[in-house]
Order: C-alpha cells, then sequence, then structure tokens
C-alpha cells in the first residue's frame, strides 16, 4: 500500500534537496504551492513531489 500524503521532512530525504532550496522555490513561485493540514503544515501527494523532482531535474541551455 502506497501512502497518500508525505511530510515536509520525507519529501526532502526523498529528493535530496535542502529545506532552504524548497523554500525558495516555493517564494520564487518556480513550483507550485501544496496544500496544508488544519494545523498549516505542508502535506505532499506523490503528484506534488512528480513536480518537485521534474523542477529538479530540469534541464537547461547554456545562455550565449
Amino acid at each position: 500500500m502506497t501512502k497518500r500524503f508525505y511530510s515536509t521532512r520525507e519529501v526532502l530525504k526523498k529528493i535530496g534537496i535542502s529545506r532552504n532550496t524548497l523554500f525558495l522555490w516555493f517564494k520564487n513561485k518556480k513550483i507550485p504551492e501544496v496544500a496544508r493540514d488544519r494545523n498549516g503544515h505542508r502535506v505532499f501527494s506523490n503528484k506534488d513531489i512528480k513536480v518537485i523532482l521534474a523542477y529538479k531535474n530540469r534541464i537547461v541551455p547554456p545562455k550565449e
């Protein structure tokens, strides 16, 4: 059975980025905001994790 929602700590470990990086991506609108629980904590779905991974693994061509 797969888990439906993940905490920020679980997502950081799964994706391999720092907490500061994740929060900067949210702040700068690089990735869409995720749902929050009743206490205001972010909860990530599998879809959210895929979006963050896609942004992390994107390939950017060099500037000329």
